[in-house]
């Protein structure tokens, strides 16, 4: 099957996307072998989620996307291997399929996605030289303008939950010269979820009409003035420390006025409805337990822009 990308913003109306899998994931990870602080959490806590309890929470998620006429697509599955964050190990700029560096700990996720990218034609095929390192999470695709989360030399060394470098970025501003790159740099914790945040859109996703930030985990409040400003104030609305603790950033849109959400963000689908979009609903708790939520578990491959 051809596939042609095409991603200019994060809400366009979904034509096709991959969502990660969950089963054969390898049951609860040992506490040194976590790699975000949410994960490091659960297993402490002893709630890491259960496999049958991911799937079935994947599986309503592709109910409403494909009652949504969105075709979606899967990797293949990999024996005991996590592959539910489909979003970080790969990402689509204008009709460009990128290929990121990724932490080791993911590396093998790669290979699941073999048959999704032979098909598609290999002049739209970037991958990122070593040494620019990113992932899909910390890249927000808005139309003129690329959002990224970034960490200077020194986070991103100290911390596993700093996925994108300096590096990564200029490595992507070279490779799209017409688009405005604005990094962002966010407050990191390996192992405290709500000290931290893992990636970009677990603080900050724009919709049809503004934006959800988490204003707590930006390491500089003159970003988030920025945001808003850029946004219009009228319509950001912000995520206080709980709501982002639960991630109700890592939403996902479908089209312009569709947006699927956790059943548990109730304030934000309250706001939401009052503004016009459309939602739905999903559970998702489970996930979340592993450190990302809706967003984090799909790559949009194609969005139409004709509405």
């Amino acid at each position: 099957m051809q596939i042609q990308p095409e991603i200019h913003n994060e809400y366009g109306r979904l034509l096709s996307v991959v969502v990660g899998v969950a089963r054969r994931m390898g049951g609860t990870p040992e506490l040194e072998d976590c790699y975000d602080a949410r994960s490091y959490e659960s297993v402490q806590l002893k709630n890491y989620p259960l496999e049958e309890d991911c799937m079935a929470q994947m599986k309503g998620l592709i109910e409403v996307l494909e009652s949504l006429d969105v075709m979606v697509l899967r990797p293949e599955v990999l024996p005991a291997l996590n592959q539910v964050f489909a979003r970080d190990i790969a990402f689509v700029i204008e009709d460009q399929f990128i290929i990121p560096n990724i932490i080791e700990d993911r590396s093998e996720e790669r290979d699941a996605m073999a048959l999704i990218e032979a098909g598609i034609p290999s002049a739209q095929i970037i991958m990122m030289p070593s040494g620019c390192h990113a992932e899909g999470g910390d890249v927000i695709v808005h139309n003129d303008h690329i959002f990224v989360g970034v960490s200077n030399e020194e986070d991103f060394y100290r911390y596993t939950t700093a996925r994108t470098n300096y590096a990564g970025m200029e490595y992507l501003n070279d490779e799209f010269p017409a688009k405005e790159f604005k990094g962002f740099e966010l407050l990191k914790d390996d192992t405290n979820p709500r000290c931290g945040s893992l990636h970009l859109d677990c603080a900050f996703q724009p919709i049809g009409r503004g934006a959800v930030i988490a204003p707590h985990l930006f390491k500089h409040q003159k970003d988030v003035q920025w945001l808003k400003e850029f946004f219009g104030e009228q319509n950001v609305y912000e995520c206080d420390a709980d709501e982002a603790y639960d991630l109700n950033t890592n939403f996902f849109s479908v089209s312009p006025n569709d947006i699927i959400l956790p059943a548990s963000a109730t304030k934000l689908n309250q706001w939401l409805l009052g503004q016009g979009y459309n939602t739905h609903l999903v559970e998702y708790n489970e996930i979340v337990k592993m450190g990302g939520l809706l967003r984090c578990s799909t790559l949009p491959l194609q969005r139409a822009y004709d509405e």
